[in-house]
């Protein structure tokens, strides 16, 4: 029981430092068009979910009395994490059909650790689940891999610096999927925890109490503006994607140019979208 509790106070304590500074997206607020069930987000986080528990995470943090194995878990990550030298130090038959292209798709469902993957499946599930929605079941799996692997490629030619370091994540696609929000739904509304935000809205909230006493003086969790908090997240990975592209410094660990490249990819989210949503936005409609 004592275990349990400390495992759930840490969840805790992770989200409110995840979602003090910056916005974290739980929820979109907005009812999807078709209602039907976006089987496709469930079955990558699933997947992403799987590929660590049962497969990395033993090897990270150990599994019933067997101690951590750290050389697995590196020669894992080595292996089939996406790093330039991979693709270049082998022979072209190899790179075609071997193991550079696998892992250009294998890295996008590894992860580096619990937090890590934790983070990112809850923007999958934030963000995913209406532009599947907006693009069918099967399309937007193909999106998704395709935004993916765009931002694995995209890094290593960006940042040949670091060619032997591998990159792992699902971010680059999920930022893809973001992007596609952006571009779609871009006055959507999205739940999200935001401990600076709920602090600069005091004052406000109280101004508002004098006249309704429904106004709440504290909301951790608020609905903004989808173009804000995409852009915002935007915003704080364009600063280290040109330190890493002009001096080679990613000390930060964090490969904000896959994250930028995977945005990018999402300006071909029109290929994959509904014929009837293509034409209301080209009409100029919402979608």
């Amino acid at each position: 029981m004592c275990l349990i509790i400390s495992f759930i106070l840490l969840v805790l304590s992770v989200i409110i430092s995840m979602s003090f500074i910056y916005p974290l997206p739980i929820n979109d607020a907005r009812t999807t068009r078709y209602r039907s069930l976006p089987w496709s987000t469930y079955l990558l986080i699933s997947i992403n979910a799987i590929v660590f528990l049962a497969w990395l995470g033993p090897d990270l943090y150990g599994s019933g009395d067997e101690p951590p194995n750290w050389p697995s878990y590196v020669n894992k990550i080595s292996s089939y994490g996406y790093r330039e030298d991979l693709i270049t130090s082998l022979s072209g038959t190899e790179t075609m059909g071997g193991i550079g292209a696998l892992a250009t798709f294998s890295s996008m469902f590894m992860h580096a650790d619990i937090w890590h993957l934790f983070s990112n499946m809850i923007f999958l599930w934030t963000f995913g689940r209406r532009i599947e929605d907006a693009c069918g079941h099967s399309r937007f799996l193909v999106f998704y891999i395709f935004a993916g692997m765009v931002a694995n490629v995209g890094s290593v030619m960006l940042n040949p610096a670091d060619r032997d370091i591998p990159g792992i994540g699902a971010s680059g696609a999920i930022f893809g999927v973001m992007g596609a929000y952006l571009l779609l739904f871009p006055n959507g509304k999205i739940i999200s925890l935001w401990g600076l935000g709920a602090i600069f809205r005091i004052p406000f909230a109280a101004v508002r109490m004098v006249g309704d006493s429904d106004v709440k003086l504290w909301r951790w969790a608020m609905p903004l503006p989808a173009w804000f908090l995409l852009l915002v997240y935007v915003a704080i990975n364009i600063g280290p994607s040109l330190e890493t592209i002009f001096w080679g410094d990613n000390t930060g660990g964090v490969d904000t140019l896959a994250h930028l490249t995977g945005f990018a990819a999402a300006l071909t989210i029109f290929f994959f979208v509904r014929k009837d949503l293509l034409v209301r936005f080209l009409s100029g409609r919402t979608v």
